[in-house]
């Protein structure tokens, strides 16, 4: 029987604004090993954002898609704020928290000093594969990512749907569009994390223009938008 479902898309949108991502030292800065990463909340800020990413993407769009999250505390606000701008509530959509989705684990002692600490360590063994003390590598993300777009293709396919929105962690995004399209670890190094509550999108070839990436296999049947390279200083 020929499926007439329209060509899956999926939108990845990373967390708004946090109170661990304003400048360190300024007023109600957040350190994760200190306050437990779960626990950082959204700023002012971070909620409008999601109010705005929520009318961007519009009603429509979410509540016909498989609906994801992490469940750290501002993947949560973010999504709710999602929901708010585009006119819905928790109560219009079926939620899926997966912690697979969770934050690269940074390590759990000392501060942000102690992760810059090891960035030496990270130069020589890799960015991809070191792994931070008392915590996660990126290719461990990589590996529960895997573990999650596997889950998820299988939802799609039961539940007969076309869309999907997911609400993450920048470095877990990178991690996700890694994997779907199978790309070799260097590239982890060139890509640009996406900024608070920016938007990226795959969907069939034919969706839109293929952005400058050339990283992206040429003859994949799928394209990304929103995912930019590193800018080197010259």
């Amino acid at each position: 029987m020929k499926d007439d479902r329209p060509e899956l898309e999926i939108r990845l949108v990373r967390h708004g604004e946090s109170h661990a991502n304003l400048e360190a030292g300024t007023l109600h800065h957040a350190v994760p090993q200190l306050e437990g990463d779960h626990r950082i909340t959204l700023t002012d800020q971070g909620h409008q954002q999601a109010r705005d990413r929520g009318r961007s993407i519009g009603a429509d769009f979410i509540k016909d898609a498989l609906v994801y999250r992490s469940p750290y505390l501002r993947t949560r606000q973010t999504l709710a704020g999602i929901l708010d701008g585009a006119g819905l509530t928790e109560n219009d959509v079926r939620i899926f928290e997966d912690p697979r989705l969770r934050e690269l684990e940074h390590g759990f002692e000392g501060d942000w000093d102690t992760v810059a600490d090891q960035d030496d360590l990270r130069d020589l063994h890799g960015k991809f594969f070191y792994r931070f003390r008392t915590g996660e590598s990126p290719a461990d993300c990589y590996d529960r990512v895997s573990s999650f777009l596997e889950s998820m293709m299988r939802q799609v396919e039961r539940k007969k749907k076309a869309r999907v929105l997911i609400v993450s962690h920048g470095l877990t995004l990178r991690c996700f569009a890694m994997r779907f399209f199978h790309l070799p670890y260097e590239v982890f190094d060139v890509m640009d994390n996406p900024k608070n509550c920016e938007q990226i999108c795959i969907a069939g070839t034919g969706t839109f223009d293929r952005p400058a990436f050339p990283e992206l296999p040429m003859n994949s049947r799928w394209i990304i938008d929103g995912l930019r390279k590193r800018k080197t200083k010259p």
